[in-house]
C-alpha cells in the first residue's frame, strides 16, 4: 500500500479545512483565493490550524502556507520607474515572511509543516539565494527547525497564452484580479477598459471589502477608474494590457534561449536549483494567467493518458495542457534522484489526478483548490447562492475526494454536463478501465465514479450503461 502520497488542498477558513480533511486532503494549505498570489493573513492561518487540530482525529495531517508567488522588491526612481532592490534585501524579506507564517501555523498539528516560496520570474542565482536564505533561517530556529521549504515554479506554453490572452472572457477575469497595467492605444496587446461591448470592469472589480465596484456601465469612466485607484493618477487613457508570463528564455538563458514551452531541461534546472538551495520539495504549478486561460499543467492529449481535457470547456476554450505523462514522470524521477519531494499543481482535475495516481504510483503530492471548490448554496433558501468565481467558490469534501489518492478515498468525478455527450462518456469509460486496471495491479481500492454538479453534489454512475459498458 502506498501510504505517503498526499493531496494538498488550499483552503481559506476553518470550514474549508474541515471539508478538505473529510475529503481526503492530508496537507491543508492556507491560501486566500481573493488574491492572485494567494497571500493570506496570519490570523486566518491560525484559525485554519485550530480547525485542523480539532478535526484531524489521529490522521497524519500537515499544514502549509505560502509567502506569495513574487518575492521581488522594488523602489521607485525619480522618474517613477520601478527599480529592483538589493538581492540581500529580497532574500531577507522572504526569510522574514517565512518565519512569520511558520509561527502562525505553529507546531501543534504537525512539527513538519510546509512553507511554500514562489520564485517564478527570478534569475537562477537569485532564486537559489532566496530559497537558501529561507531554508537556513527556518532550520536555525528552535521551534521551526523541522519545517519543510517548497519552491513553487511555473510551467508555461507561451504560444497557447498568446492565442488566448485576447479572449474577452479571459480579459474580464484577469481585470477582476488586477492582472493588468496601463498602456497606450497603439500597443498591439492593449485593450480599452471602457469598451462598451465587453464591460471589462462591470461586475469584476471589487473594493477592499469585497463589494462590486461597478454594477452598471454608466458608472464607469476614466475619472471613476482613477478615483477608485484602478488606474494611476495622471493616466490619460483607459487602455491597459494584461500582465505577461515570465519567459523561461529570460530566466534560464543558458538552456532555454528559444524555449516557448517548458522542456525537460528547464524542469531539470528548476529541480537542481531547489535541491542545491537545500529545500525539501518543489511544486510545478501554472501562473494565474495560464489558469484563467484554461492552460493547465497536465496534457492529456499524449501517449499513455486518455484525453478528457478536450471536453472541459469554459471561457469558450477547452483545457490545454503543457506537460505530458512522460514529462511529469521525468519530473518525479528527477526529484527523487535529487532527494526532493515532487508536487504537481496547475488546475489539476479529477480525471487528471486519478490517472496520475494510477500511472505514476511514486508521485508524492498533488495540489488543488479550483477543482475542489464549488458554488456555495444556502440550504435554507435555494435561490441564495454564491458567485461562480475563483474568489468566491468554496471547498467541498465531495470534490476533494475526486483528487485524493486511492488510499485516502480518491474517486473519479465527472462533470454532470458530460452526461449528454456520447463521445465524452465513451472516453470516460476508457479512463475508468485504465484506472481500475492499474489500481488492481497496485492492490488499491476499487474505483468509484460520480457525476458532479456546480454545487459539488454527486450522483453515483457506477451502474450507468455508458460507463460500465454493459447493455
Amino acid at each position: 500500500m502506498l501510504k505517503n502520497r498526499k493531496l494538498l488542498v488550499s483552503v481559506f477558513n476553518a470550514q474549508e479545512a474541515r471539508e478538505a480533511i473529510l475529503g481526503g486532503g492530508r496537507i491543508i494549505d492556507s491560501e486566500d483565493p481573493r488574491s492572485a498570489l494567494g497571500n493570506i493573513s496570519p490570523r486566518h492561518i491560525m484559525a485554519i490550524s485550530d480547525a485542523v487540530l480539532d478535526y484531524m482525529r489521529g490522521l497524519d495531517v500537515q499544514l502549509s502556507t505560502n509567502i506569495g508567488e513574487d518575492q521581488l522588491l522594488f523602489r521607485r526612481s525619480e522618474n517613477g520607474m520601478a527599480v529592483e532592490k538589493s538581492p540581500y534585501e529580497i532574500a531577507g524579506k522572504a526569510a522574514q515572511a517565512a518565519i512569520g507564517v511558520a509561527c502562525a501555523m505553529g507546531t501543534r498539528v504537525h512539527a513538519v509543516n510546509l512553507v511554500k516560496v514562489g520564485v517564478d520570474g527570478m534569475m537562477v542565482e537569485q532564486l537559489a539565494q532566496v530559497l537558501s536564505e529561507v531554508v537556513q533561517t527556518l532550520h536555525r530556529t528552535e521551534l521551526f527547525c523541522h519545517t519543510q521549504v517548497m519552491s513553487v515554479l511555473f510551467v508555461q506554453d507561451l504560444d497557447a497564452w498568446n492565442q488566448r490572452k485576447s479572449n474577452p472572457a479571459v480579459r474580464r477575469t484577469l481585470v477582476g484580479l488586477r492582472e493588468f497595467s496601463s498602456s497606450s492605444p497603439g500597443d498591439p496587446d492593449a485593450f480599452d477598459l471602457l469598451e462598451p461591448d465587453q464591460n471589462y470592469t462591470v461586475g469584476t472589480l471589487r473594493n477592499a471589502n469585497g463589494s462590486i465596484m461597478f454594477n452598471d456601465p454608466t458608472e464607469v469612466s476614466l475619472g471613476a477608474l482613477i478615483k477608485k485607484n484602478v488606474l494611476s493618477v495622471g493616466a490619460d487613457s483607459s487602455f491597459v494590457r494584461l500582465t505577461e508570463l515570465f519567459p523561461h528564455s529570460r530566466y534560464f538563458p543558458d538552456i532555454a534561449a528559444d524555449t516557448r514551452k517548458t522542456s525537460l531541461a528547464v524542469i531539470k534546472a528548476m529541480v537542481d536549483a531547489t535541491a542545491d538551495a537545500g529545500a525539501d520539495a518543489i511544486m510545478l504549478d501554472t501562473s494565474i494567467l495560464s489558469k484563467v486561460a484554461n492552460i493547465c499543467l497536465v496534457d492529456t492529449n499524449c501517449e499513455g493518458l486518455i484525453d478528457l481535457n478536450r471536453y472541459d470547456n469554459s471561457q469558450g476554450v477547452a483545457y490545454q495542457g503543457i506537460l505530458g505523462l512522460d514529462e511529469i514522470r521525468f519530473f518525479v524521477d528527477y526529484c527523487h534522484y535529487r532527494g526532493v519531494i515532487a508536487n504537481v499543481a496547475g488546475s489539476i482535475t479529477s480525471y487528471q489526478a486519478q490517472q496520475l495516481w494510477a500511472l505514476i504510483p511514486h508521485l508524492d503530492q498533488v495540489s488543488t483548490r479550483g477543482s475542489a471548490s464549488a458554488v456555495s448554496r444556502d440550504p435554507y433558501g435555494a435561490s441564495s447562492m454564491g458567485e461562480d468565481t475563483r474568489q468566491l467558490r468554496v471547498i467541498k469534501r465531495t470534490l476533494v475526494r475526486g483528487l485524493a489518492p486511492p488510499e485516502h478515498g480518491g474517486v473519479l468525478n465527472i462533470p454532470l454536463e458530460w452526461k449528454t455527450k456520447p463521445e465524452a462518456m465513451e472516453d470516460v469509460r476508457r479512463v475508468r478501465e485504465l484506472i481500475s486496471a492499474q489500481r488492481a495491479v497496485l492492490d488499491l481500492p476499487a474505483l468509484q465514479v460520480f457525476f458532479v454538479d456546480r454545487f459539488g453534489e454527486t450522483t453515483s454512475i457506477a451502474r450507468d450503461k455508458k460507463i460500465s459498458g454493459k447493455e
